[in-house]
């Protein structure tokens, strides 16, 4: 089996700063932080799909932090411009339940989602700091993951979807934070979510072969899933860097 990943690209946040997302590194720099759907693609037309971005834009200007969406990024556009019929769609992988990685579960109505169980566990009840991008409870939201409750298997660990489809659980930056591994022709791709929102946090940036985010949960686990994504993969994308898009998809056409 043959694949293919396309990442589609569905609003930017500006001005987000580097050493946020790069552990204290590059301090005073900002970057543009897209917000990502990632389709993969199987040579049967199959399309199983990583994440389903962030609500509307008027709703995360006014709870999050400024964003930005064209008329081309709106989700169903950007979808249907990337071939991907969402009633189509069979599966939905949940890299994790942070509002900008769920917010379009809707789009999908004859989807299964897929998430960790103890990522589930932690959106209900996240500790404080963590609760706004949750959009938990405690703060007056109904998570919008919840609507599609009743289409949601709920997993423990790495599990294979199917012949060189794998989920990688990597927590660190949340309980429950899942890399979906792609067996291609040119090796495994890891798409990794947050766990390494910039490539840099993955190929390393000034003293660091690695650099987590200053956003996570447990900082010893955030370490131990970088060795796991270099057992599991060749190549790992990350999940809000605006370099992705320097491919159309991956990998890349003319390889071989």
């Amino acid at each position: 089996m043959e694949f293919q990943i396309v990442p589609v690209r569905v609003g930017r946040a500006p001005g987000i700063r580097r050493a946020d997302l790069l552990w204290g590194q590059h301090p005073g720099e900002t970057v543009e932080s897209p917000h990502v759907i990632w389709v993969v693609r199987d040579d049967r037309g199959d399309v199983t799909i990583l994440d389903t971005g962030s609500p509307d834009a008027e709703w995360v200007n006014r709870h999050h932090r400024p964003f930005e969406r064209t008329a081309d990024e709106e989700p169903a556009t950007a979808l249907a411009a990337a071939g991907v019929d969402p009633a189509a769609v069979r599966t939905v992988v949940l890299s994790h339940l942070h509002y900008d990685h769920c917010g379009n579960n809707h789009l999908f109505p004859n989807a299964e989602f897929v998430v960790q169980r103890s990522e589930v566990a932690y959106a209900v009840a996240p500790y404080p700091v963590h609760q706004a991008a949750y959009e938990a409870p405690a703060l007056g939201f109904t998570p919008r993951w919840l609507a599609t409750m009743d289409r949601t298997r709920l997993v423990e660990g790495d599990v294979t979807l199917r012949p060189g489809l794998r989920l990688l659980h990597i927590p660190g930056h949340t309980p429950g934070m899942t890399a979906l591994v792609v067996d291609t022709a040119a090796g495994r791709y890891a798409l990794a979510g947050d766990h390494c929102a910039q490539f840099e946090n993955w190929r390393g940036t000034g003293p660091y072969r690695v650099v987590p985010s200053r956003t996570h949960v447990d900082l010893g686990d955030y370490y131990r899933s970088f060795d796991r994504l270099a057992e599991h993969a060749d190549v790992v994308l990350p999940g809000h860097d605006m370099r992705v898009f320097d491919q159309v998809s991956y990998p890349a056409a003319d390889h071989g």
